[in-house]
């Protein structure tokens, strides 16, 4: 069958002129070259093609289709790109093809149906993840290496975090505390926006829109001339909030968001040089109910989000072999908040006396990484030396003393040995200063066998630990859902983290039918965890406060099994247990201490290539979870959220020439809203009153179109 679309350099060996060059729909490409040339074929969901081609000759040439992104090149935890396979860490890649088919426009969308990896919904403060029982401040977050910042109720909003402008998403399995700090105990999580590397020319616009009330419209422009590349990105989206009663204030608040991305790179043959910046504002409203009917007023509240990040990357190959990358980000994140008393009878509005109905927090970050080191796979020794440098500082009227600021500066090292083509060892160290805490040296331990072409190993262990950050230690967060109250006085946390993972695959038999499986286990004893307790006073209730949990550990497996017959039909099975243990006590841990929550997913692509069709079902069965909550005498109470069942079904087609891309269908077919909370947990922080957990806001039909245009 034709390669379409697919992406040709030729390199003129007689005068070094490089061509890029685009295949059309039957698979062809003409050769401009008058001398001998390198050709170099690259394409979505094939391997990376590379040749000779002789002057005024034609050729037929064959690409090999990929599967398990065994040659998706990933630049997480490495200092130079490579292979999947090749890497010493468990990573998984999910692509433009994925995002396209499960219609995703947020990261909250894409995670949502991921074995062991748990999405909670707080209908004001957004999306937060779980991975392996492991909460949101301990999995790092990073666009292309840069640390995402605005943590609310101690996690990133996933909604926050658009996919307009990305090229795809790698997400590392296990700890990675010597690569990126204390806060990647449960792995990272790095998103890596699009690059234009081959057109000189690129539009692309998008439209999404969703029967629940959500409107999205965004677009990209891009240029490219010799080595020089500009892009810009924008885009607005809009959610008209949701409630399953009739009450004025609704359960899912009203909220606007706007993005824009800018850059400039600039390449040659052994450097890149890259400025990026980029923007996102976000309107949150939250409708008040009636005071009193008979006088139509309520009290309304607008949350206004800003993030700005402005950063400057530098990478480059030395001709010894070594490489250098140089990383400076400097990020702003406001969250302002403003009250108004509204008369619903004449829509006027006075800002509300109350001076806590009024806030304005701001944060900045700096963030400066330099690695130097040799990463050459036919070597049995390479190794790589870094400086990792952030500071974040906090001001505002609920910050105490009304500024407060902490520092990390660390210098890592990690010497990769493989003494055959089959197996590395990768031992690592961190030594860092922290301005508040005292940190101890962070190791850690990465292995990587590979007995055959069609099996990988890998193992790890870090030592894990995690300093408290601004917002534990120093910020209230108050608004009409919530009270959590800063704790100073908060101990770091520390623990051990052992992660065990295995996969095979039939890709290398170049079949048209391909399986394969992946198994993994996991181990993570953490001391002193970071939770919310309840602490009640008299006159105030429903009041929260970060304290130290002595025990709080997890354990479990994860598994899938994944089946292409090729251009026809994809089939994939996954199966995930994790366990918790939480506790204040120091007795020692049985099996049976543990409470364990399940999960099963199954995604099935049924591909029409003459019809140029796809019909994609996403299917994630979430088994009875476990909730954990802390009394005010440091009692341990635990509740069970119940099970449910979620079911996505998407429709994509392509017209005229791959051009125009449309996608169509239903999310969340069972219809799913609130789930029932039973047990002493129930009504929890980010729980409803009445003893049930907000998870989704009902069945809804979308529409996307795609249009790109490239030359």
């Amino acid at each position: 069958m034709p390669v379409s679309y697919a992406t040709v350099l030729f390199i003129d060996l007689g005068t070094r002129t490089e061509y890029f060059k685009v295949s059309d729909e039957k698979g062809i490409v003409v050769n401009p070259c008058k001398n001998n040339a390198v050709v170099k074929i690259s394409c979505i969901g094939y391997t990376a093609f590379t040749d000779t081609l002789a002057s005024g000759k034609s050729y037929d040439l064959a690409m090999v289709p990929t599967v398990f992104s065994l040659d998706e090149v990933v630049v997480t935890g490495s200092l130079r790109p490579q292979r999947a396979d090749k890497s010493i860490y468990n990573i998984k890649v999910v692509g433009q093809k994925k995002i396209e088919e499960q219609g995703a426009n947020n990261l909250k969308d894409l995670l949502t149906n991921q074995v062991n990896l748990s999405i909670s919904q707080d209908p004001a403060l957004g999306s937060s993840l779980k991975i392996k029982g492991l909460t949101g401040n301990n999995v790092k977050i990073l666009i292309d290496g840069v640390p995402v910042i605005g943590r609310m109720g101690g996690n990133i909003d996933l909604t926050q975090l658009n996919l307009y402008n990305i090229d795809h998403v790698e997400m590392v399995e296990g700890p990675m505390s010597v690569i990126y700090g204390s806060d990647a105990l449960a792995g990272a999580i790095n998103i890596i926006t699009k690059e234009n590397k081959n057109s000189n020319f690129g539009i692309t616009v998008n439209t999404y829109f969703e029967t629940v009330g959500t409107y999205n419209i965004d677009g990209n422009v891009n240029f490219r001339k010799n080595r020089h590349s500009v892009s810009l990105s924008a885009g607005r989206n809009f959610f008209d909030g949701f409630s399953t009663d009739t009450l004025r204030s609704q359960e899912w608040k009203p909220k606007e968001q706007y993005n824009a991305d800018l850059y400039y790179m600039y390449t040659h043959d052994r450097a890149k040089i890259k400025y990026q910046v980029s923007y996102m504002h976000e309107t949150l409203w939250d409708q008040g109910n009636l005071l009193e009917p008979r006088y139509y007023t309520a009290f309304d509240s607008w949350f206004y989000s800003t993030r700005l990040n402005n950063r400057l990357d530098y990478d480059r190959t030395l001709k010894n072999g070594l490489s250098i990358k140089m990383l400076g980000s400097y990020s702003l994140y406001q969250r302002r908040k403003i009250t108004y008393l509204k008369d619903l009878s004449t829509m006027d509005e006075t800002i509300s006396p109350n001076a806590s109905d009024h806030d304005t927090t701001d944060f900045n970050a700096f963030v400066y990484r330099f690695v130097l080191g040799k990463e050459d796979p036919s070597k049995k020794l390479n190794y790589s030396v870094g400086l990792d440098l952030n500071h974040e500082t906090g001001t505002g009227k609920r910050i105490i003393d009304n500024k407060q600021e902490i520092g990390d500066y660390a210098m890592f090292a990690s010497l990769k040995y493989s003494p055959s083509k089959k197996i590395s060892f990768q031992p690592g160290l961190r030594f860092a200063y922290n301005t508040s805490f005292s940190v101890p040296p962070v190791p850690s331990i990465n292995i990587r066998w590979e007995p055959s072409a069609r099996v990988n190993v890998r193992g790890s262990y870090a030592r894990g630990y995690r300093a408290p950050t601004l917002k534990e230690l120093y910020i209230y967060f108050v608004d009409v859902n919530h009270n959590i109250q800063p704790n100073p006085d908060l101990e770091s946390e520390y623990g051990h983290n052992f992660d065990l993972s295995m996969s095979f695959n039939t890709e290398r038999d170049k079949k048209i039918h391909y399986s394969g499986v992946d198994f993994g286990v996991f181990y993570n004893n953490m001391h002193n965890i970071i939770q919310l307790a309840l602490r009640n006073t008299a006159g105030s209730s429903g009041v929260y406060q970060y304290i130290n949990v002595l025990n709080y550990n997890t354990l479990g497996y994860q598994t899938t099994f994944t089946y292409e017959f090729y251009q026809h039909l994809e089939v994939a099975l996954g199966l995930g247990q994790t366990g918790t243990y939480f506790s204040f006590d120091e007795k020692s841990q049985s099996l049976s201490d543990y409470k364990f929550s399940g999960d099963i997913n199954t995604n099935l692509v049924w591909s029409i290539p003459v019809a140029k069709l796809k019909i994609s079902a996403f299917y994630k069965y979430t088994g009875r979870s476990w909730l954990f909550t802390i009394d005010e005498n440091n009692n341990v109470n635990t509740g069970q959220m119940g099970d449910y069942h979620n079911l996505d079904l998407t429709a994509l087609r392509k017209f005229f020439g791959n051009k125009l891309t449309v996608s169509a269908g239903v999310k969340n077919v069972f219809n799913n809203t609130n789930i029932d909370i039973t047990g002493n947990a129930s009504g929890g922080i980010h729980t409803s009153g009445d003893g049930n957990s907000p998870v989704n806001y009902g069945r809804l039909y979308f529409l996307k179109l795609s249009y790109t245009l490239l030359k």
